[in-house]
């Protein structure tokens, strides 16, 4: 926790260094540092309108889910050949697909 705090002094001191830069000559810094600020502004904005509206953020759930889907794809049913019937139709009884149809070369000039 320790040096959490200290890289976050750190980092807000060496921003702090390149703001005087900028505003000591190096004009060319201001557009790049005013963007974590800018983002910063809108963020607090964010979490101050979260609670003043009174909307409390949600617990974080980090547990595994338990759904029936499968773990790998290898362990997935085969898929099922829509000419595999025969009927035209495809195996769960829909109209078949239109390029599933047997007229003959695609292309007309062929």
């Amino acid at each position: 926790m320790r040096v959490t705090r200290a890289t976050a002094v750190v980092l807000a001191l060496v921003y702090v260094f390149f703001w005087v830069v900028a505003l000591n000559g190096a004009s060319s810094f201001i557009p790049l540092l005013a963007v974590p600020a800018i983002l910063a502004v809108l963020v607090a904005f964010g979490v101050w309108l979260n609670r003043f509206m009174g909307i409390t953020p949600r617990a974080q759930h980090f547990a595994e889910r338990e759904d029936d889907a499968p773990a790998s794809p290898s362990d997935a049913a085969p898929p099922v050949d829509d000419e595999s019937t025969g009927s035209g139709e495809a195996a769960d009884g829909s109209a078949p697909r239109p390029d599933a149809t047997d007229d003959g070369p695609a292309d007309a000039s062929a």
